[in-house]
C-alpha cells in the first residue's frame, strides 16, 4: 500500500515537517504554535495558526483567503495519540496535501517533551490515513511527483594492521531530512550486509560546504538520525558479534559536526566468526487515534 498517493515530494513533504516539528519542540517547556508550509517548487511560506479553537479548522479559512501561489501544503500541530486504555503520549501530528489529488496524508511522531524527563523520540513515524481535501482539487495530469535525488559518493579505505574496512561517504541535498533518512540506510545496509564480517565500523560522513542553510537543523536531524541507528537490532547485533565499537564522525563546513560511538558487551570474535546469534522480536501491535492539545 503506497500511504502517499505515489507522490514523493508529498511524502518528502511531510518528513520535513515532523523533523522541523521535532527540531522546534525538543528545547521548549511548552507545546509549540501550529502552522501550515504553502509549498511552491522550491519556495516555501509558513502561516502561524494561532488560535483558541481546533487548528484544522482555522487553517481551512486561511486557505481559502490564501493569495500566495501554492501547489502543496502541510498542517504541523502538537497533540495527542492515545491507546484504547486512554492512555496518552505527545505527538508531532503532519496532515499533508497535493492540490492535484483527492486525498492528503496524515502522520505522527511520537515523543517524550522536554518538561518530562528530556527530549526523546519515541518508536517511529505512525500513519493516521488519508484524509480528503478540504479545497478545491485543480486536475493535473503533467503533474510532475518526483523529487531531486540525493548526492552520494563513497570510498572504502583498508586499515593496514587488521585490515578491516572504513567508509567515507559524502551526502549532497539542501533537504535535511533527507540527508538523515539516506545516512540511515547506509548504515543500515552496510551493517546487514553479507561482508558485514569485514567492517570497522567507522564511518566518516560528510556534507559539501553550505549544502543546507540551516546549520542546527541539519545538526538535530542527523544526529538524532544516526543515533536511531546505532539502536536498531541489525547494528546491535553486528557489534556485538563481531565485539567492535562503532564510532561515526560528522564533517560539515571544515568542522566536526558531532562524533558519537557505541560499544561492544561481548567477547572478542574474529571477523571470519559467521555464527550467527539470536534475534528477540518484539510482535505487539497497538491501534492509535488523535486527540489534540
Amino acid at each position: 500500500m503506497d500511504i502517499f498517493n505515489s507522490n514523493r515530494k508529498l511524502e518528502e513533504f511531510l518528513m520535513y515537517g515532523i523533523d522541523w516539528g521535532l527540531f522546534l519542540r525538543h528545547n521548549m517547556d511548552a507545546p509549540i504554535t501550529p502552522f501550515i508550509y504553502l509549498k511552491n517548487g522550491d519556495d516555501m511560506i509558513i502561516r502561524v495558526l494561532i488560535t483558541d479553537g481546533d487548528p484544522m479548522e482555522y487553517a481551512k479559512k486561511i486557505l481559502e483567503n490564501e493569495k500566495e501561489a501554492f501547489q502543496q501544503f502541510i498542517i504541523v500541530v502538537e497533540g495527542y495519540l492515545g491507546n484504547e486504555k486512554g492512555e496518552k503520549t505527545d505527538a508531532i501530528i503532519v496532515n499533508g496535501f497535493d492540490k492535484t489529488q483527492e486525498k492528503g496524508v496524515s502522520i505522527a511522531q511520537m515523543f517524550l517533551p522536554k518538561e518530562k524527563g528530556g527530549f526523546k523520540k519515541i518508536d517511529k513515524a505512525i500513519f493516521l490515513g488519508n484524509p480528503e481535501l478540504f479545497i478545491p482539487v485543480e486536475k493535473n495530469e503533467n503533474s510532475d511527483y518526483s523529487i531531486e535525488e540525493i548526492g552520494f559518493n563513497a570510498i572504502v579505505l583498508k586499515d593496514k594492521d587488521n585490515n578491516l574496512l572504513k567508509y567515507v561517504a559524502v551526502f549532497t541535498h539542501d533537504n535535511p531530512t533527507v540527508i538523515a533518512n539516506n545516512i540511515k540506510r547506509f548504515l543500515r545496509s552496510k551493517f546487514s550486509s553479507e561482508d558485514s564480517n569485514e567492517l570497522s565500523g567507522e564511518f566518516d560522513i560528510r556534507f559539501p560546504d553550505n549544502c543546507v542553510k540551516n546549520f542546527d537543523l541539519l545538526s538535530f536531524i542527523v544526529k538524532n538520525a544516526i543515533q536511531e541507528e546505532l539502536l536498531e537490532e541489525s547494528t546491535k547485533r553486528w557489534s556485538d558479534k563481531y565485539n567492535r565499537k562503532i564510532k561515526i564522525t560528522v564533517n560539515y563546513n571544515g568542522k566536526v559536526l558531532f562524533q558519537t560511538e557505541s560499544e561492544s558487551k561481548r567477547r572478542n570474535i574474529t571477523p571470519t566468526d559467521k555464527k550467527k546469534g539470536a534475534v528477540k522480536r518484539n510482535n505487539s501491535s497497538k491501534k492509535w487515534w488523535e486527540f489534540w492539545k
